[in-house]
């Protein structure tokens, strides 16, 4: 069963919801830099997870600082919250999928990208399909009449996991989906409760060190080069001015994290934010970021909600930053 019907209008109703977050009013000008500079305050949300954390970086370097930006980020624990705190204007910029802000235009919400976020390297990935400890499985047929774990229905994981069957010969219909988040994927995969999971870092090496096996780097189905997986994103109204700052600083900090130099210093940040063990942060493969605007590179990704029928059809990247 592929489910695929349901999650559009799961979308929609997480997206409108009336129980948005509750955050500090912004984008008023509220604060001064160590020079005396006023700054603006501005309300950014994000997942404890690393692929958002260039806005994290770019606190703790003095990006948004440079720029005229007094920062506050709210970490959220639930995706859904995410869209919903900026199309309420609770916050400005969030961070989000690029599979979920193409979900979004499509069903004409007034939501725009404003920056690129972390990138998906064939070279270096960072999510891949793994099974279970003992469980005898090496390929995709292997999966036939099993059970994996995913997330939740068209997410950029599900949606990577179809095309990744469907490239091998199976479809949906062949396997049997759970969803759980991915922190808690690792007890049933162990058990067997479920026999594969598709799994982001860390949980990914967390998973590996408990056993479990990689199968695929599902991801290359869909992204044959580097394509964006997160985006940052805010209304079709913010302030041009305001938005360009914010993507500078967001562009600095994808500099500066991408310098292998600066890996220790970015996983102490990074482990502020996250709930993950310095020791598993200097072992999994990190994320790497854009540093350019550029939104060819979530083409694939809206392609591939098109193929299927999360949104009625493809449309040019470049209508996701208007």
């Amino acid at each position: 069963m592929t489910g695929t019907s349901h999650a559009p209008r799961a979308l929609l109703r997480a997206t409108i919801c009336l129980s948005f977050v509750v955050l500090v009013p912004a984008s008023a000008v509220s604060a001064t830099s160590a020079e005396g500079r006023a700054l603006t305050s501005v309300n950014i949300v994000i997942l404890p997870v690393e692929p958002t954390m260039q806005a994290a970086y770019a606190e703790a370097r003095g990006f948004f600082e440079r720029q005229g930006i007094d920062a506050k980020i709210t970490v959220l624990s639930d995706p859904a919250q995410i869209p919903a705190a900026v199309l309420s204007g609770d916050a400005q910029f969030s961070s989000f999928n690029v599979g979920g802000l193409a979900t979004l235009k499509a069903r004409g919400f007034p939501v725009r990208m404003v920056a690129s976020g972390a990138l998906y390297r064939p070279k270096a990935p960072t999510t891949a399909i793994v099974a279970g400890p003992g469980k005898r499985i090496t390929r995709a047929r292997d999966l036939v009449g099993k059970r994996i774990a995913i997330d939740a229905r068209n997410t950029i994981a599900h949606i990577g996991l179809l095309k990744w069957l469907k490239r091998n010969g199976l479809s949906a219909d062949d396997v049997t989906f759970s969803e759980l988040p991915f922190a808690q994927m690792l007890g049933p995969l162990g058990r067997g409760t479920v026999d594969a999971a598709v799994l982001p870092e860390p949980f990914l090496t967390l998973a590996t060190r408990r056993g479990a096996r990689r199968v695929a780097t599902i991801f290359d189905a869909v992204c044959v080069k580097d394509c964006l997986i997160t985006i940052w994103m805010a209304r079709k109204d913010v302030d041009p001015n305001l938005a360009a700052r914010f993507r500078n600083a967001i562009q600095a900090a994808a500099v500066w994290a991408n310098q292998e130099q600066n890996q220790r210093a970015s996983g102490a940040i990074l482990a502020s934010y996250a709930p993950i063990d310095t020791g598993v942060i200097a072992k999994m493969t990190r994320s790497s970021y854009a540093t350019r605007l550029r939104p060819a590179s979530a083409q694939p990704w809206i392609d591939v909600y098109a193929e299927f029928g999360v949104i009625p059809g493809s449309f040019s990247a470049l209508d996701l930053v208007k």
